[in-house]
């Protein structure tokens, strides 16, 4: 399928292959500090085989179009059913008992540390 460019979205293996070379002859370059003769040649050579491969045609494979479903069928229209009104807990709907008149007596925290602390013997 086109893009927009016109170009295909599959990348033939002349067109991987240009990319290849090119980039391989572009590193090789890049890494040579020094230009030589040899590597002016091998650069030259990655440059011919970049557009050779370029210019070679792609393969005419196109992917099969996915099929196209059909929406599902829109369910029928039920009755709405009738629901009870919210309900109130049951611990809300408890009697609460009332508190006790007079509460049981208890030690207070100081009358609790004086029973521990014994006089020392000397």
């Amino acid at each position: 399928m086109p893009d927009v460019l016109g170009m295909s979205s599959y990348v033939s293996t002349p067109q991987f292959l240009a990319a290849g070379s090119g980039l391989g002859g572009l590193g090789y370059m890049m890494t040579h500090p020094e230009p030589s003769v040899r590597g002016v040649a091998i650069g030259l050579c990655c440059l011919v085989l970049c557009a050779g491969f370029a210019a070679m045609p792609t393969s005419q494979k196109r992917a099969r179009p996915a099929p196209v479903r059909s929406p599902p069928p829109r369910p029928e229209a039920q009755e709405a059913r009738h629901l009870a009104g919210p309900q109130p807990h049951r611990l809300l709907m408890m009697e609460i008992p009332q508190p006790a008149s007079k509460l049981p007596e208890v030690p207070t925290h100081r009358q609790r540390i004086n029973d521990r602390q014994r006089p020392r013997e000397s």
